[in-house]
């Protein structure tokens, strides 16, 4: 989410900055984490506690930003939002009030009584978020009494998701200068598969001076500092208090076009809860490959004197910090037991192993095979050519050859093609794009694929027809590796499963590089 005003930014600001950065500490709060809250509300009673949370309610007009400034479709009231049996519910509905088509709520914990602002720390909400195209719901937090403008003053995303893409939540920060140099940096994490949406997740972000890190159910999943930023003394996040947001807006910049069959819709929330330290969490990977390793480790540990004690599904443990785990076909939940002098903290992630997949079909291997039609190529596209540098992974004689149009940001290659009848499993993970690669691109190049309906998708209209895409990154550089393509976003929920009729491939996307990539055996995957 965020919010836009007319205030000034400091100039002063980068200066300050760049001192306090030199002499900002290694660590920060390496104290004990406290079962106490220094503000929780477990949503016990009957209705909203006005002395923890104020409603904002109507279009943003009051506020000076109509629309909310995301140009969204809702007009906020207090009677969306109820308690009962220990959850808040937030509920968009089909519902006119003056020149809004629906109506939700918003509330916020500025300069209440019993809650407030605060200023570093672990921000927590415990959520079930909703589907149902052009759902937007958000856990957020903003800056509290200061005269600095958005985005100079910053914002903090918890959590945030669409209800279209619901497989996917997101983290982000806003920063910049002005609202002219409005930026932001946000990072997300998928769900494979079922969704985010099937269950309540602890949603969480750990803020110090320099550094603001995501979870979700203790699971470390993005981390930003300045370095992070194209310029470091845009960094806004030292010493302002800032205050929660809870809500759920309709439609929108991100929230998409509104499924008006899906309404009305609602975010859960069980709790909220703000503690003044992190506490010990763990990092690796939740979704991993057949027959791969992977290693999880402690994040954010206090204390002295630790012991670990890991357990895995695979039956191999640890007695160290971390734990490398050498999956096979089937997941389960890593897990380790943390005793300090802190106390003792039991920490589980629950992993998924993706299903074993094979070949059920080729596009294009370049030869006697192709299921695919070539109707757009911005470089240039040789389709029979030597294999440069046959081995293991790719013995065919012949290849296609592929220069990138170093003019083009956005370099394509677009096939039709009638073998996507069911998108739903690329984007639950039952079936998967795979293609051979061999390329001078440096190492981690990403290749991405999006699918699309043709009879839609325009250059001009993005992202209306953009079914999904998906992401798979060069492990080698003049030698040949397959790649799978990974989920990385359900782009336009408004193109069904059922339309797609179209791949784009798009090799290093938003660069102006003339790469030479060397292409073959396209190809589904599935089980």
């Amino acid at each position: 989410m965020h919010n836009i005003d007319s205030s000034r930014f400091t100039p002063l600001r980068s200066l300050l900055f760049a001192c306090a950065f030199l002499a900002a500490p290694a660590s920060y709060a390496q104290q004990c984490p406290s079962a106490t809250p220094v503000f929780a509300d477990e949503f016990n009673g009957t209705a909203v506690d006005t002395s923890k949370w104020q409603f904002q309610n109507g279009d943003g007009c009051s506020y000076g930003i109509c629309g909310w400034g995301n140009n969204e479709l809702q007009s906020y009231q207090t009677a969306n939002a109820t308690v009962a049996n220990g959850v808040l519910s937030i509920t968009a509905k089909k519902q006119r009030v003056g020149s809004k088509a629906y109506t939700s709520a918003r509330l916020r914990t500025l300069n209440m009584p019993g809650s407030g602002q605060w200023t570093h720390g672990r921000f927590e909400a415990r959520m079930k978020i909703p589907t149902g195209g052009g759902m937007w719901p958000a856990f957020w937090a903003l800056p509290a009494n200061t005269t600095v403008a958005w985005p100079a003053s910053g914002e903090i995303d918890v959590q945030e998701s669409t209800g279209q893409k619901h497989m996917f939540a997101l983290g982000t920060i806003h920063y910049g200068s002005s609202n002219a140099n409005h930026q932001f940096l946000t990072s997300s994490i998928y769900k494979q598969p079922d969704s985010w949406a099937d269950a309540f997740h602890v949603y969480s972000v750990v803020w110090t001076p320099y550094k603001i890190s995501w979870y979700i159910d203790d699971l470390l999943y993005a981390t930003k500092t300045p370095s992070d930023m194209a310029n470091p003394a845009d960094w806004t996040f030292e010493n302002y208090a800032y205050y929660l947001i809870l809500n759920m807006a309709v439609g929108g910049s991100l929230g998409g076009k509104v499924n008006d069959a899906a309404l009305p819709q609602t975010l859960q929330v069980d709790y909220v809860r703000v503690y003044a330290n992190p506490q010990p969490s763990l990092s690796g990977p939740h979704i991993v490959e057949p027959n791969t390793a992977a290693t999880y480790s402690i994040v954010d540990e206090a204390g002295t004197g630790s012991s670990y004690v890991w357990t895995s599904p695979t039956g191999q443990t640890s007695n160290a910090k971390s734990l490398t785990v050498n999956w096979g076909s089937t997941g389960g939940p890593v897990s380790v037991a943390i005793s300090n002098s802190c106390g003792t903290f039991n920490k589980s992630v629950p992993v998924l192993v993706s299903p074993q997949l094979t070949r059920t079909a080729i596009l294009d291997d370049y030869e006697s095979n192709r299921k695919v039609s070539y109707t757009t190529v911005t470089g240039q596209l040789t389709q029979s050519s030597a294999n440069p540098a046959p081995n293991a992974v790719n013995g065919s004689p012949t290849v296609a050859k592929y220069v990138r149009s170093a003019a083009s940001s956005y370099d394509l290659i677009t096939m039709g093609t009638t073998l996507v009848p069911d998108a739903s499993f690329y984007v639950r993970g039952d079936k998967a794009f795979y293609l051979d690669v061999y390329s001078n691109a440096p190492v981690g190049t990403p290749m991405l694929l999006q699918l699309e309906n043709a009879n839609v998708a325009t250059a001009s209209n993005f992202p209306l027809g953009r079914h999904s895409k998906y992401i798979a990154y060069t492990t080698v550089q003049n030698s040949w590796q397959r790649l799978k393509f990974l989920l990385n976003d359900r782009i336009d929920g408004s193109t069904a499963d059922t339309a797609v009729n179209q791949l784009v491939l798009l090799p290093n996307p938003n660069t102006l590089t003339g790469d030479t990539y060397y292409l073959d055996n396209l190809a589904i995957y599935g089980h």
